[in-house]
């Protein structure tokens, strides 16, 4: 009898220390699982620091180059790294271009000054890096830096006219001319005058500023952005030869320097759908 009432006061004893090490275990279980669980302030500040390949967008848009088409990740809280592809195509309609006489040349050759009568096709093809840099880390606002890699080409295929638009004609024992295009040397064939002008160097670096991010937090957000490539000067072809530099005082093409710094300094315009596929 009294070894049960030993055994029965052991156990009453005990039985305080043994609930409190159990609800200790149980505190210590959920502040374990709370621990391991982030909040979505937590979360966010993980996706603005993320590194590279931590997420990953692809976009799609179309810009003064083209359509493009591109992918993004993160380099750290502040840049993003972008690359991707360029592409336009394009044939214009025929249009005239006002010619000059300064050598009266032409007026020797066919008895007025004509004009150009033109079709030009164009053939962009570029690739890209670029590296958005964003002052705020969560902000839209961006600069951007970086260079496009390719080939830049107009073919002009066309002929001299007359007031009339029809073709123009030599006078009889006349030679065709030679054009001045900026200081180069342009043939004309029976009336006929083609070139291809290869626009800027195949590296042009690029320069911009945009509202949008790369790397968007949402699933599905858009860019904006606007800036300038520097392609450099250009270099002119006839027949697949470089046409010679005359550097002469006077030119037969209106407004030649407003051409110039279009083709020198191309404006980029940029608009993009992008998304995260993580």
């Amino acid at each position: 009898m009294r070894l049960l009432l030993s055994i029965t006061a052991s156990i009453f004893l005990c039985m305080p220390a043994i609930c409190a090490q159990t609800t200790d275990s149980i505190t210590s279980i959920e502040i374990v699982d709370l621990q391991t669980t982030p909040t979505e302030e937590v979360k966010e500040k993980q996706f603005y620091e993320g590194g590279p390949l931590s997420h990953l967008n692809v976009s799609v848009g179309v810009s003064t180059l083209g359509l493009g088409l591109e992918a993004a990740t993160p380099l750290n809280s502040y840049f993003k790294l972008r690359a991707g592809i360029n592409y336009m195509g394009y044939t214009t309609k025929d249009f005239d271009i006002s010619l000059d006489d300064g050598n009266d040349y032409l007026t020797q050759a066919i008895g007025y000054v004509p004009d150009y009568r033109m079709k030009g096709k164009l053939n962009f093809t570029n690739g890209h890096v670029l590296v958005d840099f964003h002052p705020v880390k969560k902000g839209i606002f961006h600069l951007t830096t970086g260079f496009y890699i390719g080939a830049n080409k107009l073919k002009a295929n066309g002929y001299l006219i007359d007031n009339n638009g029809d073709r123009a004609s030599l006078i009889p024992g006349e030679d065709w001319p030679i054009l001045d295009f900026d200081g180069y040397e342009l043939n004309i064939d029976n009336g006929d005058l083609n070139a291809e002008l290869t626009l800027g160097q195949t590296i042009k670096p690029y320069v911009g500023l945009g509202f949008g991010r790369a790397i968007s937090k949402s699933r599905v957000s858009f860019k904006f952005e606007m800036g300038a490539m520097y392609q450099g000067d250009y270099t002119l072809k006839q027949n697949g030869k470089e046409v010679e530099l005359i550097e002469t005082d006077f030119g037969n093409f209106e407004d030649i320097d407003d051409y110039k710094k279009i083709l020198r300094w191309w404006p980029m315009l940029n608009f993009q759908l992008t998304y995260r596929i993580f």
